[in-house]
């Protein structure tokens, strides 16, 4: 029995799922420079020819796993500002979000995207999606708004927004490092803020 175009597209949106898991494993280990298509067939183990039939080049994937990191750290910011209460009660909120994350396979993303902003082997759009979709830029209103409530000292939000989201990055690092590393809780990470 032929399958339906919906089962059909089920079955290419799994494959290009699987790929670009694949892919953000890969790239976190070895960088963009270090990536080939042929160690992405292997480790999915599909051949060279359907992953080119997903993607035309390595570029290409690496560029879409930035863009899906990106908009997903946007979106935790977008989150965080729709939940009830005052500004500092929202970062806890996203902090607490943050740290979940970094229990799973999501945390490779971070050192994907660490990667797509120190590497010169990236492509140029790559460099323009981080400009665009930077983290530290979106927060800094929410910073601004704890501040103004009186929930966050006075320093420049610009260097709190640059601290909290090193403190972050830094996590991230040692739970790939180690994966047994404990995290600290939101309020710990908070504190350099009050």
């Amino acid at each position: 029995m032929p399958k339906t175009e919906q089962q059909n597209q089920e079955l290419r949106d799994a494959r290009r799922e699987q790929i670009l898991r694949v892919a953000t494993s890969i790239f976190a280990r070895r960088g963009m420079a270090g990536t080939k298509i042929s160690d992405i067939a292997k480790e999915a183990q599909l051949s060279h020819g359907l992953v080119y039939h997903y993607f035309s080049s390595k570029e290409e994937i690496f560029i879409e796993l930035v863009r899906n990191a990106a908009a997903s750290s946007i979106e935790v910011i977008h989150m965080a500002n729709e939940q009830p209460g005052q500004a500092a009660e929202k970062m806890y909120w996203m902090t607490t979000q943050i740290l979940q994350s970094l229990q799973g396979e999501s945390r490779l993303l971070y050192l994907l995207m660490m990667q797509a902003s120190t590497s010169e082997a990236v492509p140029v759009e790559v460099k323009a999606i981080l400009k665009e979709h930077s983290p530290v830029m979106q927060t800094i209103p929410l910073i601004k708004e704890a501040q103004e409530d009186g929930e966050f000292r006075s320093e420049d939000p610009v260097t709190l927004a640059t601290t909290y989201y090193a403190f972050i990055q830094g996590l991230a690092m040692n739970k790939i490092q180690w994966e047994d590393c404990p995290l600290p809780d939101a309020d710990t990470i908070l504190k350099v803020m009050r």
